[in-house]
């Protein structure tokens, strides 16, 4: 009778300092590590727009790539030019991906990230009158869906702000 069992054979690797962990590469070498996209663009979204800003920020600083913000006065045409340029963190507003063209555009010239921001976390924003919670739930209802429809990854913001940085680097580079 013939032997039909498979024998797998598992390499081991020795890996020196096998805790550390790291996304950032310096150089040219860095504008492929994110996501083997060739444009180097990260494109930031999200309904808190100080830690949007200041997410962009770190990345920029980190990957050392231009730091570019989009006011909600630029619109399309400021969001189509930032799609069209390489090697930028860019910080978009809230309308950035109300539109399928601009959501299209912008997952093809980079990695989108949405930092995912919770009711109590936008609250907090603002004096928490009745009014105010009905302003945080008409934003969520009508942006998130199209953020999440944009996004490559999701950055919850219920984390320290160097855990969103590390998270956010850790996931560009997929």
């Amino acid at each position: 009778m013939k032997d039909t069992k498979t024998d797998f054979i598992m390499d081991k690797f020795e890996i020196e300092e096998s805790d550390k962990k790291s996304v950032y590469v310096p150089g040219e070498a860095r504008n492929m590590i994110i996501g083997g996209r060739e444009s180097g663009n990260v494109f930031i979204l999200s309904l808190d727009d100080d830690i949007r800003d200041r997410i962009a920020e770190a990345l920029s600083e980190k990957l050392e790539l231009k730091l570019l913000k989009i006011g909600r006065d630029g619109g399309t045409p400021a969001i189509t030019e930032a799609a069209e340029n390489d090697n930028q963190v860019v910080s978009l507003p809230r309308g950035a991906a109300l539109a399928e063209k601009n959501r299209e555009m912008l997952q093809a010239n980079g990695k989108v990230l949405f930092i995912m921001c919770d009711f109590m976390a936008l609250l907090k924003a603002t004096d928490g009158s009745e009014d105010a919670r009905t302003e945080i739930t008409n934003l969520i209802n009508r942006f998130e869906p199209h953020f999440m429809n944009s996004a490559h990854h999701i950055i919850r913001s219920d984390q320290s702000f160097d855990e969103m940085v590390q998270d956010a680097l850790e996931k560009i580079s997929l």
